[in-house]
């Protein structure tokens, strides 16, 4: 086009941009627009693609001085500067922008506010920033409406790094409310996880009742986690095997994540039948975790023959997994 006298349209830079692969393209597609346009400054659809451009190829200085050469900026600037700063682990510049947002542009509201907010409560779980700003967050994400959806989830994920699970919890219970949106199982899953991990088992198992009984459908995801949560309580005996029949009844028990799960809940109970008839209902090959959890399961038992066995069948099959020496081990003291 340059050959023969004709300037390209804008059209034509913003699918140069989207195709460009690093930022040295970026900035010559850049350098073409400076050179070939008659008045100074971008169009604003132009200067924000081309400012998502450098931001996706980590360019953030080329990125800012874009956003600051903007004279006038919408929600797309905004937003897309926002995300680019925490998706790029920019956090401190994250919060200070969005705050300077919030004063600059009031008018910003729909999904490019939900998209700020999600990138900012990122931020902020990073940082470890819940007081005062996450909370002053928080009091936006209520005021606007949006404690549903990514924001929710976005928030439930900032109070769960906190280690705030009454907050957490009431998190969760707002998005329950929310008539509109499903909560997603990854939110429920999160919250299961951390009361996993910080030996809530009743919580993450009450968790997981009110996901079922929210009609959330249950994956791999979730049904692995919450038989974890049954591996470690005394209390979950009876409980595992209902969530082993929601496995059957979602098509997921043969699985490699559940079967792994089910293998070693059963294993950690004692009942190494059950173990046994579980790993061997896995479709296909079996993944090295699930046969690592039925020799650790059988060598913890007492059942070193059976252990011994497998070990012998997981050498041929070229697994070469740390469970072996322990396996190894157990099965020498018989």
């Amino acid at each position: 086009m340059d050959a023969l006298g004709v300037a390209p349209d804008e059209d034509v830079y913003v699918s140069l941009l989207r195709d460009s692969v690093d930022a040295a393209e970026v900035a010559a597609v850049h350098a073409h627009f400076d050179a070939a346009r008659a008045a100074p400054g971008l169009p604003l659809p132009l200067a924000n693609r081309l400012l998502l451009a450098y931001a996706a190829c980590g360019d953030m200085a080329a990125a800012r001085k874009v956003f600051d050469e903007i004279p006038v900026k919408d929600g797309i600037t905004w937003a897309t500067m926002v995300s680019a700063y925490s998706d790029g682990c920019f956090h401190e510049e994250a919060l200070r922008l969005f705050t300077r947002m919030c004063q600059e542009e009031h008018g910003l509201a729909g999904d490019l506010l939900g998209h700020a907010i999600v990138a900012v409560l990122r931020s902020c779980a990073r940082l470890g920033r819940l007081r005062g700003f996450g909370e002053q967050v928080h009091a936006l994400v209520v005021k606007t409406k949006r404690v549903c959806g990514d924001t929710g989830s976005s928030l439930l994920q900032l109070y769960i790094a906190s280690n705030q699970h009454d907050s957490a919890r009431q998190v969760l219970q707002a998005m329950r409310c929310c008539s509109h949106e499903p909560v997603p199982e990854a939110a429920w899953t999160s919250f299961m996880t951390a009361c996993h991990r910080d030996g809530l088992l009743d919580e993450a198992i009450y968790v997981f009742r009110d996901m079922v009984s929210s009609g959330v459908a249950r994956s791999s995801f979730s049904l692995s986690t919450i038989l974890a949560v049954c591996a470690e309580s005394d209390n979950c005996r009876c409980y595992g095997q209902q969530v082993h029949g929601d496995a059957i009844k979602h098509g997921v028990e043969t699985d490699q994540f559940v079967v792994s799960g089910l293998v070693h809940m059963y294993a950690k109970q004692g009942r190494l039948a059950d173990a046994a008839r579980a790993f061997e209902a896995v479709g296909g090959k079996p993944d090295a975790v699930c046969w690592n959890a039925m020799a650790m399961g059988y060598a913890r038992g007492g059942w070193y023959r059976e252990a011994t066995r497998m070990m012998y069948q997981m050498k041929a099959a070229g697994l070469d997994l740390p469970g072996l020496n322990v396996v190894g081990m157990a099965c020498s003291r018989d």
